[in-house]
């Protein structure tokens, strides 16, 4: 397409006219688009010779995010202040000396630069972007509530966490376009503060400029308390709307009963979401279950993803014992772990409470951590002897809860009513006895120790997608060892 005769341009009005176009889009823009989408394009070089203005973004992703959501409000502003047509080209990636204008392309957009013809008066050709010269980086300073050891490399997920702790660090990945709002709920214990705090940690390594504000339900309540009462709702607003980034807030269902609290957190809500500002909360439960909240609110928390986390397995209790003791530089037998996790099975602030007392315990003197120093230490915790839990014991237990016979346990038969006892059994066998996996295969009519491993892999699976069967077990579990 053959545009209007070029009159030749000039670089310092160009990069003027950019100046402009990028003040009036921060005057537009929502602050977190500009911050995080507009300021890094940089406004690379302007080829007089040709009338070409090329930008420069990160990368591919950023492109086509500008592409799809600002470029007619970019190129429209662009239009306003230019006095000659320009063909503007966007690239992704580092600048480097002796690019070809003629070789640069669209990242991620069309393939080649667009252009917008001009009128008759000279309208400005304008292909996507704007830029402004990079700041200075600012180091990644985290506010003093996130907690520093509570970070994604910290967190030990398994079958029990996987959904939560992936969908988490997703939406950490892409703060406010993926799982907007992403709602983490579970039992008391189980790692929702530690993913919540992983959020905004990670947020912070990509962008140290985000402004994360991360309180619990009750600081909220207290702020806003004050806020009313010191007629101080602008400065209120400004912290948790216009000064965020990402909000992360522990423990949601204590905003229920509390009507003016409902009504601000909603319109706070509805201010960060409709401008890509990622909302994490974590609950105890559900939004439809919880009491006293009204409705509106938990339509709006169940927007995004909701991710439940479960009581981890004995294999993952294990697992988060030995990555604690490491991270602290303990030597925990296996077997000590083992007894712990065999033990304390409700949540993981008690494993590991437990595991703090022990280390304290050896090192105060000066002793190394063993089965017999455990006993002594945590005899509160590890009171039952589960040695004394035969095999045989296990296997009439289950036989008869589910009315079927040991035979059928231990014999080939494959139908779901004896399958499911069976790896119940073995579940079981694993977590209240100190038998190996080839051990506890003998013990089911000679299978090996891998008909055993996924048996214990398919019964953690279905306990964790079925909270009656997973109730069941716990019941075993209790009556076994009473």
């Amino acid at each position: 397409m053959v545009g209007p005769a070029r009159e030749p341009l000039e670089e310092a009005k160009v990069l003027n006219v950019w100046e402009k176009t990028v003040a009036a889009l921060q005057a537009t823009v929502e602050p977190y688009d500009f911050v995080h989408w507009i300021r890094p394009i940089q406004c690379d070089k302007v080829d007089t010779g040709r009338g070409e203005l090329l930008l420069r973004v990160p990368d591919a992703s950023h492109a086509k995010w500008l592409e799809e959501n600002f470029m007619a409000q970019i190129e429209a502003t662009l239009a306003l202040f230019a006095e000659s047509p320009v063909e503007v080209r966007l690239v992704a990636g580092n600048a480097h000396a002796g690019a070809s204008m003629a070789g640069a392309s669209m990242a991620g957009a069309s393939g080649g630069a667009m252009q917008v013809a001009g009128g008759g008066g000279g309208g400005m050709a304008a292909v996507h972007t704007m830029a402004t010269p990079t700041p200075a980086p600012i180091p990644a300073v985290a506010p003093p509530e996130l907690v520093a050891r509570y970070r994604f490399d910290r967190f030990v997920d398994g079958p029990n966490n996987q959904f939560a702790f992936t969908a988490a660090k997703a939406a950490s990945e892409r703060p406010g376009r993926q799982y907007n709002p992403l709602f983490l709920y579970g039992g008391v214990g189980l790692g929702k503060t530690h993913l919540l705090h992983a959020v905004g940690h990670h947020v912070l390594e990509a962008n140290p400029a985000a402004r994360i504000v991360y309180v619990t339900s009750e600081t909220f309540v207290n702020d806003l308390i004050a806020a009313i009462r010191k007629d101080k709702m602008h400065q209120f607003r400004t912290k948790y709307r216009d000064a965020c980034d990402v909000l992360l807030i522990d423990d949601i269902q204590f905003i229920a009963g509390k009507d003016r609290t409902q009504e601000e957190f909603f319109h706070l809500f509805n201010t960060l979401h409709s401008s890509h500002k990622q909302i994490v909360m974590t609950c105890d439960q559900i939004p439809r279950s919880i009491p006293d909240m009204e409705d509106r609110l938990k339509s709006r928390l169940e927007w995004g993803l909701i991710a439940d986390i479960k009581p981890p397995s004995f294999e993952t209790r294990v697992a988060i014992l030995k990555r604690k003791a490491e991270a602290d530089r303990v030597d925990l037998p296996d077997d000590v772990a083992m007894l712990l996790a065999r033990h304390i099975n409700r949540n993981v602030r008690e494993l590991e409470g437990a595991l703090m007392r022990l280390v304290a315990n050896a090192r105060i003197f000066e002793s190394p951590i063993t089965i017999g120093m455990t006993r002594e230490v945590l005899g509160d915790l590890v009171s039952d002897d589960v040695r004394r839990v035969s095999a045989d014991t296990i296997l009439k237990t289950v036989a008869h809860e589910y009315r079927v016979s040991v035979a059928d346990l231990k014999g080939p038969r494959r139908q779901r009513n004896i399958v499911v006892p069976r790896q119940i059994a073995m579940h079981l066998m694993r977590e209240l006895t100190d038998s190996s996996l080839p051990q506890i295969g003998a013990a089911f009519g000679g299978r090996d120790h891998t008909t055993v491993i996924n048996a214990l892999k398919r019964i953690d699976s279905l306990r964790n997608a079925d909270p009656e069967l997973r109730n069941r077990i716990e019941r075993l579990r209790r009556q076994l060892v009473s």
